[in-house]
């Protein structure tokens, strides 16, 4: 087993660095400032970024893209992570999408979304399921619009003439209301929930087709800003039925990895960060004659911080390599690795991030500091996409 960064890893992760050093930094501030949710998200930051080639990195060169594997991503994730969050997570998610399209697509229908995809700068992607009922969140007693609350819509996929409807609700999609191509999925009634995804009939759906779902809330997270999170409503969505996906068996399971070790790998970035500003600090802060670095409780703090790093950052580019193996020979990947390694990093920089605000002492959660950001960021990131317990219940029946 060798997963030592090559030197394409590192090319790609000093661009990542420069990219979030010159571009993500100045920008991201002033997002998170922002009061209105339907407006933060940075198209044109985002557009630069496409513009560079670390929209697509994902894609294979001959479809335009940059032909990352999952370990080499994972590095440039950690640097995004390192600059935002939320743009992190905004790539993460279409670098995500991508390959899994590369695995449940027709050759034919592949090509066709991935020459699109690599000529629309603006383009993002996303995915999610479909429910019968809207969310129960969506409906908040203290919401201004409380009393708006979406009427029941029957979840399904209903074969209609050269095409289908969709009909639903999602909740919570990741930048669903900047998305160009949603990845939707409904349950056809044989769902295996070790997988996910199995037995359930999937969509990709172009929203620059047909007007795409109608956004029926923005919600207005406490961290990751930079990054949409809507409530969506497929209202007898038509599509063609060239959009549907075939999902023959395994293909979902071979997509797992990339689901769980991208975001991760932006909570790494994210978790660094943090302890770089409390190591600084605590180099600075002098109280009883000497740096805070050098009282006990202050190190003890940041060597936890760096045992966690160090380990969790190793666990994550094990996970990443193995399954990038078990793709070369074709095999399915290991899920319960990825299900419990997500875990694993994510609770990790977690603790990080708090610990590097409690070096900052009373100071730490102030908004003129910058280690309450990393904080709420982390506190989004833990309620964002999936639940730690439920992973750890879907890897129970695999132990």
């Amino acid at each position: 087993m060798d997963f030592a960064p090559e030197e394409t890893h590192l090319a790609l992760q000093r661009m990542a660095n420069d990219f979030a050093r010159q571009e993500i930094l100045p920008a991201v501030e002033d997002i998170d400032r922002q009061k209105d949710p339907a407006v933060r998200f940075p198209a044109a930051l985002l557009e630069k970024g496409s513009r560079l080639g670390l929209r697509t990195l994902a894609l294979p060169e001959e479809r335009g893209g940059g032909g990352a594997d999952l370990l080499t991503l994972c590095f440039v994730g950690e640097e995004f992570g390192w600059g935002d969050l939320g743009v992190a997570s905004t790539f993460a998610q279409d670098w995500c999408v991508s390959r899994a399209l590369g695995g449940i697509c027709g050759e034919a229908q592949f090509a066709d979304f991935s020459s699109r995809f690599a000529a629309d700068h603006a383009a993002h992607l996303t995915r999610t399921e479909l429910s019968a009922n809207p969310p129960a969140e969506n409906w908040m007693p203290y919401a201004p619009d409380a009393e708006e609350a979406d009427e029941d819509i029957p979840a399904g996929a209903a074969s209609e003439g050269d095409g289908w409807a969709l009909s639903g609700f999602a909740s919570h999609v990741m930048n669903g209301a900047a998305a160009r191509w949603i990845l939707v999925s409904v349950d056809s009634g044989d769902s295996d929930d070790s997988v996910g995804e199995e037995g359930r009939r999937a969509f990709l759906v172009d929203a620059a087709e047909g007007g795409g779902p109608r956004v029926s809330r923005h919600h207005d997270p406490m961290g990751m800003r930079s990054c949409q999170d809507v409530a969506l409503a497929f209202e007898d969505l038509r599509v063609s039925d060239s959009s549907e996906i075939p999902c023959e068996s395994g293909a979902w399971a071979r997509a797992v990895p990339s689901f769980f070790a991208l975001p991760a790998s932006a909570a790494l970035g994210c978790a660094r960060r943090a302890t770089e500003h409390a190591t600084g600090h605590a180099r600075e802060r002098v109280q009883g004659g000497k740096p805070i670095i050098e009282h006990q409780t202050v190190g003890f703090m940041l060597a936890e911080n760096l045992m966690e790093m160090t380990a969790a950052r190793r666990a994550l580019q094990a996970a990443a390599w193995a399954a990038d193996q078990d793709g070369f020979n074709g095999e399915v990947p290991d899920l319960r690795e990825s299900y419990l390694t997500r875990v694993f990093v994510s609770e990790a920089c977690e603790r990080i991030a708090r610990r590097s605000m409690e070096v900052w002492g009373g100071a730490g959660y102030m908004t003129e500091a910058p280690m309450e950001r990393f904080v709420r960021d982390m506190t989004s990131f833990m309620h964002s996409g999936v639940m730690m317990n439920s992973l750890r219940a879907r890897a129970m029946p695999l132990i």
